[in-house]
């Protein structure tokens, strides 16, 4: 068969190996240099405030489970309202912290990741207080000053140091002097909205994991400073408390970004003026714009694609009629100006399926090929091989199957790194097994790499027709995408570990004269 002689089946891998991190960086990119088409520029009405003040406090990485542990939490749970939270996909902080303020998801604020973004286009409650005459703050990561600085107007303080380490002891430390300067500009500035982030909580998720001990000892020491921050702002302030997602637990390790039960619903409490005893409450993240939006009687922003937590306010009677008319006028404006989510979806789909037809044919026609002639038991044997050292390998070295496994952002080239390696590895064992006592070990070399591409290949083909690879408009489907993400990393480990094998076997076997 002349695909399986001499160099050509390897050429085809180099190719192979060349076209997929070339998708798997198109796909990432695609994510993280997406800008968003959807601002709609235009104000609504408002109606009189339910209270002077409102804080925001962002607890960052606080998980659901561990929250009930937290004195000044529960206790601002047990005098207004509580529940859990649906947050952003990614469930990274950045897309969440865009959300809290302007109601809008991911693919409508622009915010689609930690790192790469630009300044939000949409309408914020920082930009709506200001126009009404309100002053608006910041206190925490400096995301706050370059997403919302031009609607800030310079209210922004950030941590004046990091800490020093990611020790608990060290944590709790600089929270504790974090929450000093945190409090000092809470009652310097006193804005009529001020969001504050704390970040020492997130930093021992990821150092410690979600269930770890240590990760409990600085969430308390969070906890004291959010009951330091209600003792600064006094009584006529109503706090809300939100976490903008949790964190895993896995190899003693915490991380966020996928779709976790764990990691994507997040606790949140409020209480003060304006605000009614009640809960449990079902809310997603992007519901607390414009429930502030009508305790402090602002517009709400118009890319808003938040439910106000009716549950959770207190308006007077008579009142609540007239502000679910101004919700429902921002509501039906946004509706008529963005296009619909699932037709879009369903004509990218129809214009993949040509393309996907035509792929997967070439990996299932090519694998195909590539056994004709083989010894079928070996080949079989081998492949297993692969598919069992293969998540073994990904686990061993802590790679996992979710976003959520890269634990921090600083290690994602080398997560990818470690799972190319682990296909790459497996293929080596699993050829090993293949060549032992073969007439032309370089050949079946070639049949198994061609096989197992082919397998990869047709599996990220058929995510590729379902889910897009590429962010187009839409967020992409973090779960499945990802998986294809790591199947294309795998293709380039195995492309070169059968590059390696068939040059190893190649030097072995030339003295026996086999090929």
């Amino acid at each position: 068969m002349r695909i399986l002689r001499g160099a050509l089946p390897f050429l085809y891998l180099l190719a192979l190996a060349a076209g997929s991190a070339w998708l798997a960086d198109s796909s990432w990119r695609s994510v993280t240099s997406y800008r968003s088409e959807y601002a709609l520029d235009r104000r609504f009405e408002a109606d009189p405030p339910l209270t002077k003040r409102v804080v925001m406090v962002v607890f960052d990485g606080l998980r659901t489970d561990r929250a009930t542990a937290l004195p000044v939490f529960s206790e601002l749970a047990s005098r207004g309202a509580h529940g859990t939270l649906r947050t952003t996909v990614p469930s990274l902080s950045n897309p969440a912290r865009a959300a809290l303020v302007t109601g809008a998801w991911p693919e409508v604020s622009g915010v689609t990741n930690n790192s790469s973004f630009e300044p939000v286009p949409v309408q914020s409650l920082f930009g709506l207080a200001r126009d009404r005459g309100l002053r608006a703050a910041a206190f925490g990561t400096r995301f706050w000053l370059r997403a919302f600085g031009s609607q800030l107007g310079g209210d922004f303080r950030r941590p004046s140091r990091r800490p020093g380490s990611y020790e608990a002891a060290e944590l709790a430390a600089w929270q504790a002097e974090t929450c000093s300067e945190a409090a000092s500009f809470l009652g310097e500035s006193t804005p009529s909205l001020a969001v504050i982030g704390l970040l020492a909580g997130d930093d021992a998720g990821h150092e410690f994991g979600g269930l770890g001990p240590e990760y409990g000892e600085v969430a308390l020491a969070v906890d004291r400073c959010v009951g330091r921050l209600v003792a600064e702002a006094g009584s006529d302030a109503t706090f809300i408390v939100v976490s903008d997602h949790g964190h895993i637990d896995r190899w003693g390790k915490g991380g966020h970004g996928g779709v976790e039960t764990e990691v994507i619903m997040a606790p949140f409490a409020m209480a003060g003026p304006g605000v009614l005893p009640s809960g449990p409450l079902a809310a997603r993240i992007v519901d607390f714009a414009p429930t502030v939006s009508l305790l402090l009687g602002l517009p709400i922003p118009a890319n808003s694609q938040g439910e106000a937590l009716w549950g959770a306010l207190d308006v007077p009677a008579g009142r609540r009629g007239a502000l679910r008319e101004l919700q429902n006028a921002q509501r039906d404006a946004l509706a008529a100006h963005l296009p619909d989510r699932q037709a879009a979806l369903a004509a990218q789909r129809r214009h993949r399926l040509p393309l996907a037809l035509a792929a997967l044919a070439w990996f299932l026609v090519l694998a195909a090929l590539a056994v004709r002639g083989a010894r079928m038991g070996r080949l079989a044997v081998a492949a297993a091989c692969f598919a069992i050292l293969f998540p073994v390998a990904a686990y061993c070295l802590q790679v996992g199957v979710s976003i959520s496994s890269v634990v921090r952002q600083e290690y994602l080239y080398s997560f990818f790194i470690r799972l190319i390696g682990s296909a790459a590895v497996a293929f080596l064992a699993a050829a090993a097994v293949l060549v032992r006592g073969a007439d032309r070990p370089v050949r079946d070399v070639a049949r198994l790499a061609l096989v197992l591409t082919g397998i990869l290949a047709s599996l990220v083909t058929v995510t590729y027709y379902w889910y897009g690879l590429r962010m187009d408009g839409w967020m992409i489907e973090i779960g499945p995408v990802f998986v294809a993400y790591l199947g294309l990393l795998a293709l380039l480990g195995v492309a070169l570990g059968a590059i390696v094998s068939a040059g190893w076997t190649a030097v072995r076997s030339r003295k026996g004269g086999r090929v």
